[in-house]
C-alpha cells in the first residue's frame, strides 16, 4: 500500500502509525514508514506521518524514529496545547542534534475532540511549526455522543471554528475523510460543501476517492482563464486611475482580484 501510494495523483501522503495500526504491529509499521519517507519525497509529494498520541511512549518513539528522515510534517492526534508544545520541543531537540535548520519539520494538529474545538486558537497558536490543521470527524462525534450523519449538520460548528481560526493564522484547513468508499456521490456532495465553507483540502482513505476530491479542489482550465482575465481587467483599470472595473457585467475590485490571484498561485504551485 505504501509503494502504491507513490504513484497516486495527490498533493500529500499521510503515513499512519496510529489508529490504522494494531498494537502488535506498531514497531513494524514504524520501521516500514521510516524506510519509506525518502522514497516518498522523491515523488515530489508532501509527506506527512501521523504519529501515536504524544502522551504515550509510542508517540515519542515515533517522533524520534521518523524525524531524522525529514518528513514534511507530523500529524499530532488528539491534539491539545500540551501535546503540540511537547512535540515541538522533541522535534527541535532532534533537529538541533542532526544539524537541521530549526522548524524544518512542520506540525499539523488533528482536531478531534470537543476540547480541541473550543480551544482551537490556543492549540493552533502553540507552535511556529504549525502550517495546517486536520479535522477528525469520527472521534469528535464519538466525543459528542452523536452519530455522524450524511448531511454533516452535527459537524458544521466545528468545521466553521477550524476554518475561521485557520484562515486567521494563514494555514491549510484539511477536512476529515468520507468513510463510505462506495458512495462517490455523497463524497462529491460533501467535498463541494466543505470547499464552499472555506476548507482548503480533504483527506481520503481510498484511491477511488481521489479523482472526486481533485475535481472539486483543482481549478479547471475555464476557471483559471477567468481568474487571469479578472486580474488583467483590474490591472488595466488601475493604469487608467480606477479602483474598480466592470467585467462581463460584474464589478471587479481588489478583493475579487486578490481571490483570483490566490487561485492562480495555487494552481502554479501544484504544477511545480
Amino acid at each position: 500500500m505504501i509503494n502504491k501510494s507513490f504513484g497516486l495523483d495527490v498533493d500529500s501522503l499521510i503515513f499512519d502509525l496510529e489508529d490504522s495500526v494494531s498494537a502488535q504491529e506498531k514497531e513494524q509499521a514504524r520501521e516500514n514508514v521510516t524506510k519509506s519517507i525518502c522514497h516518498a519525497k522523491q515523488t515530489g509529494k508532501e509527506v506527512l506521518v501521523r504519529v501515536n498520541t504524544i502522551n504515550s511512549y509510542l508517540g515519542i518513539k515515533d517522533i524520534l524514529s521518523v524525524v531524522p528522515e525529514v518528513p514534511d510534517a507530523l500529524v499530532i492526534p488528539k491534539a491539545d496545547e500540551r501535546s503540540i508544545i511537547t512535540a515541538d520541543m522533541i522535534i527541535g531537540a532532534v533537529e538541533e542534534s542532526l544539524g537541521f535548520p530549526i522548524y524544518t519539520i512542520k506540525l499539523v494538529p488533528l482536531m478531534e475532540t470537543c476540547k480541541a474545538i473550543v480551544g482551537a486558537n490556543e492549540i493552533l497558536s502553540a507552535s511556529k511549526r504549525i502550517n495546517g490543521v486536520q479535522f477528525g470527524a469520527e472521534d469528535l462525534t464519538n466525543d459528542m455522543e452523536v452519530n455522524r450523519t450524511k448531511s454533516g449538520d452535527e459537524l458544521e460548528y466545528a468545521r466553521n471554528i477550524l476554518i475561521f481560526e485557520g484562515k486567521a493564522l494563514g494555514i491549510d484547513i484539511i477536512d476529515s475523510p468520507y468513510l463510505d468508499i462506495t458512495d462517490l456521490e455523497g463524497l462529491a456532495d460533501e467535498t463541494i460543501r466543505i470547499k464552499r465553507m472555506g476548507m482548503t483540502g480533504k483527506t481520503c482513505i481510498h484511491p477511488g476517492q481521489i479523482s472526486v476530491i481533485n475535481d472539486e479542489f483543482i481549478p479547471g482550465a475555464e476557471e483559471i482563464a477567468y481568474a487571469r482575465k479578472v486580474v488583467e481587467a483590474l490591472e488595466n483599470a488601475k493604469r487608467e486611475g480606477k479602483g474598480a472595473c466592470n467585467l462581463d457585467g460584474k464589478m471587479i475590485d481588489n478583493p475579487i482580484a486578490e481571490r483570483a490571484r490566490k487561485l492562480i498561485r495555487k494552481t502554479e504551485k501544484r504544477r511545480v
